[in-house]
């Protein structure tokens, strides 16, 4: 039946019915013949032809052809042979057309119909993890492997979707993850104007550079919310935060990075040492990538160091390099086998964070041109190494350092 299974609906239907047919206009005709014989056997009887003479004496006879009776000499068997005669090549043929419509459903459609619907209750139950196949090669055969098709885009739009959703989720985690950072810098400020405002001093001027520093630090910082804001609104994920690299002073933003994360150890008692080796006058960097990875990986180090983190900002060979190193307990083994991921996490429990800074800071650094970053475990504690890939456009100029407690 092979052959049969390549045809058309229409083509096996025509087959299957006018064979099927066939075999019951052959068997209405043997029935038919077997039933005149019958017939014929039973309405017949010997006849003799007698010849006599003048006297009436028998002279000669002979048995001559028999003559057919009529039906009241053959009795019920003529009425059953005669109604069977006529009602049984119907019967075939009746019998005929319905099997031939069993085997066509049982050949043709019935796997298919049981295939198909099988797949629509998966799917009906939003199971989209199994396969639709092609049990045939006629039109049922066609509509298993559009019904397939469906099933995969409809499984393509529901991953889909469901990145997506993963997505929204990890920018919204970025977003509240890099906006504390930019506010506890306000915050800090904000307690050093007050402060320096409660005291009672005849002299302003002592005060003056003070709340200077502290207004250009929110005015910075606020311009960098804003900035940083209208970025993730108009960005749908992550990956599409582009790199904007400008021409920046060394010495200015050597300045700006130890104003940051003295705001940040403002509210920790721990310390945090400074080394800048950028022996050139200007570079070409996106300040928003390297300000963020700075800040969310010395706050990651404040957050588990004993009292010490230590910073050494270098340049060498097109490449500003910050090297974060503690005292604390280190990496646990989880994020040095997977590396930073999203929402990964020492302990999942916990709501304060979402286990995004690392992976931020490690998608900056990839964004921009190429950086990369490493994280890894000392003797004294983890060290964190972010490398920006850039270019000086001027000659070196001399190192200096900083620490802060």
């Amino acid at each position: 039946m092979e052959w049969l299974n390549k045809k058309g609906l229409r083509q096996s239907f025509f087959i299957i019915t006018a064979l099927f047919l066939c075999l019951g206009i052959v068997l209405a005709g043997i029935t038919f013949s077997i039933c005149l014989k019958v017939q014929d056997h039973i309405s017949v009887s010997p006849n003799f032809e007698i010849s006599l003479d003048e006297e009436g004496k028998i002279i000669s006879g002979k048995e001559t052809a028999a003559k057919p009776q009529t039906p009241d000499h053959g009795g019920g068997i003529w009425n059953l042979i005669t109604l069977l005669q006529f009602t049984l090549p119907v019967l075939w043929i009746i019998l005929s057309l319905i099997s031939a419509a069993v085997v066509f459903y049982n050949l043709k459609l019935k796997r298919p119909l049981a295939v198909l619907q099988a797949g629509a209750s998966r799917i009906r139950r939003h199971d989209l993890d199994f396969q639709i196949e092609s049990c045939a090669q006629d039109e049922l055969g066609q509509l298993c492997e559009s019904f397939e098709i469906m099933r995969k885009e409809l499984q393509k739009n529901n991953q889909e979707l469901w990145r997506q959703m993963e997505e929204r989720k990890r920018l919204n985690a970025a977003f509240s993850h890099d906006l504390r950072n930019p506010i506890t810098v306000l915050k800090g400020s904000a307690k050093i104007l007050q402060k320096e405002a409660a005291q009672d001093s005849p002299d302003s001027r002592i005060h003056a550079p003070i709340i200077k520093e502290s207004i250009s630090l929110i005015t910075e910082y606020t311009a960098r919310i804003e900035t940083y804001v209208a970025l993730m609104t108009n960005a749908q994920k992550l990956e599409e935060i582009e790199c904007r690299p400008l021409l920046c002073d060394t010495t200015a933003l050597h300045t700006e990075l130890e104003h940051a994360l003295t705001v940040l150890t403002s509210s920790q008692k721990k310390m945090i040492k400074i080394s800048n080796t950028i022996l050139t006058l200007q570079v070409r960097i996106d300040k928003q990538f390297l300000f963020d990875t700075a800040e969310n990986l010395v706050n990651n180090a404040l957050r588990y160091a004993s009292a010490t983190v230590q910073v050494e900002v270098s340049y060498h060979q097109d490449k500003i390099q910050f090297c974060i190193t503690d005292d604390g307990p280190g990496y646990p083994d989880t994020i040095l086998q997977k590396g930073p991921t999203p929402f990964l996490r020492e302990n999942p429990s916990g709501n304060e964070h979402f286990g995004m800074g690392l992976y931020i800071c490690k998608l900056l650094c990839e964004k921009h041109q190429g950086g990369s970053l490493t994280l890894e475990n000392t003797n004294r504690g983890a060290k964190a190494t972010a490398i920006f890939r850039t270019e000086s456009l001027f000659p070196p100029h001399s190192a200096n350092s900083l620490s802060i407690s």
